[in-house]
């Protein structure tokens, strides 16, 4: 199984994409459902909206090592525990959830980088200025809002995959399911790289592996650090990349590099 985070700007659509596809394939998708120690407000539900928990509780599940993802915000917390995981998986079933960088993050370290796939839900600016202004909060909270999603925007190479929400609904919701099922119909990455191997490119230059898995920062995807033997410079790319699983050649099961014979 995997977990499908969605990540962007305030008023990209992310909500309402993934709503839509809870709608249409709840036959392989089911929503992770976070915990949070707010309070809760008018209309929201527990177990559908949040699990509303008390300080106590989160300690409690902090103490049972049971939270796999975690952020503060406005003095309060919002995570996964493992007891939500296991419930999703006792669907049979995908997980699906919205999350900010951090959050993704912490969950591509806890349950692992192939797992979770993160997805940048990517709307024009001018859209989601509009949508903000026509908004029926104040005018601090719309700018407040619309400089959030400025500086969101930035964030749009972060992520495993961009859908672009700016053309009709259902082109985004076409882009968004077609992703899920190639990862879901994805084989493992069973790809061995190690500290030493030489390949060659897709262009025949020989590039020769230094770190085989470091973590990205930001994101917590995997990336490999190589060589190219004919100019001395360091590159990196993402490890599934790599391997080919998103590299060239569409739904190829080859990496991208060839192991040279000399190191098999």
């Amino acid at each position: 199984m995997k977990y499908f985070i969605f990540y962007g700007p305030t008023a990209s659509g992310k909500s309402a994409l993934m709503e839509y596809l809870l709608i249409n394939d709840a036959d392989y998708l089911e929503p992770l459902v976070s915990f949070t120690t707010r309070a809760m407000k008018t209309g929201e539900k527990e177990g559908t909206d949040y699990y509303f928990i008390g300080r106590d509780q989160y300690l409690e599940y902090r103490t049972q090592c049971k939270v796999v993802e975690q952020i503060h915000y406005l003095d309060q917390v919002y995570g996964l525990t493992s007891d939500e995981l296991k419930r999703v998986a006792a669907t049979n079933k995908n997980g699906v959830a919205i999350m900010n960088l951090e959050g993704i993050r912490s969950l591509k370290v806890n349950v692992g980088y192939q797992k979770v796939i993160s997805i940048f839900i990517y709307r024009d600016l001018n859209e989601i200025i509009k949508s903000i202004k026509q908004s029926s909060i104040d005018q601090a909270e719309k700018q407040k809002r619309i400089e959030l999603a400025q500086q969101e925007l930035r964030d749009i190479n972060t992520c495993d995959y961009i859908v672009y929400n700016t053309g009709s609904f259902e082109t985004a919701y076409q882009q968004l399911h077609r992703i899920m099922r190639d990862e879901i119909n994805s084989r493992p990455i069973d790809f061995n790289i190690k500290v030493g191997q030489k390949y060659q490119d897709a262009r025949g230059n020989q590039v020769e592996i230094v770190v085989e898995a470091a973590e990205h920062t930001v994101n917590g995807s995997i990336l490999v650090i190589y060589r190219d033997l004919s100019s001395g410079s360091l590159l990196a790319q993402p490890y599934e990349k790599f391997c080919g699983k998103r590299g060239i050649g569409k739904g190829s099961s080859e990496g991208q590099f060839k192991l040279l014979e000399d190191w098999v």
